[in-house]
């Protein structure tokens, strides 16, 4: 490329010129800055998933067959049958270093032509009672209640049926807190 030549014989560099490709490059720069910050805090914020804190969820697995307990171990992820990331599977309590305690099953039945109900014990190694926690994300207001993931409703009493990479149970929701 030549350079300019002033009037007082000063040379003046090349100048530096835009072409169309230099300008769309520039606007799908400027386009993808945009949407990074748009899913990062603009949307978050919308979703409600910007505020979210940690929360423990208490449960019961009622009557399932003792190896059960085999297959849920700390650290698991839990999930919602749809796919959706439930939760982790954490201490049963401070106290264990397992995912959930147990205990064999108590059935009540009432014997032929007797009115008075009575306690069966399932034998060791048959079916069992189990109790857990699992931690997760979500929001708390006193309108809307607890908030998985800040969108999906879970109030103590409710029943869902999970799974995690090993077994699939129905748990009974006891508790839920805030992580302090």
């Amino acid at each position: 490329m030549k350079k300019k030549v002033i009037n007082d014989g000063e040379s003046i560099g090349n100048a530096v010129k835009f072409k169309a490709l230099d300008v769309v490059i520039l606007i799908l720069i400027l386009t993808a800055v945009i949407g990074v910050y748009f899913r990062y805090n603009i949307l978050d914020t919308i979703t409600g998933s910007k505020n979210l804190k940690e929360y423990v969820i208490s449960y019961e697995i009622n009557n399932v067959q003792y190896k059960t307990k085999d297959y849920l171990s700390i650290g698991d992820t839990v999930y919602y049958n749809n796919g959706e990331e439930l939760g982790t599977l954490i201490a049963a309590d401070k106290n264990v270093t397992q995912a959930i305690t147990h205990k064999p099953t108590v059935i009540n039945y009432v014997p032929n032509g007797s009115t008075i109900a009575k306690e069966l014990s399932y034998p060791d190694n048959t079916r069992i009672d189990a109790s857990g926690r699992l931690q997760c994300k979500g929001s708390y207001s006193s309108d809307s209640g607890f908030l998985h993931n800040g969108n999906s409703p879970i109030s103590v009493g409710d029943i869902i049926s999970v799974n995690t990479e090993l077994v699939t149970v129905q748990i009974k929701v006891t508790n839920i807190s805030a992580v302090e």
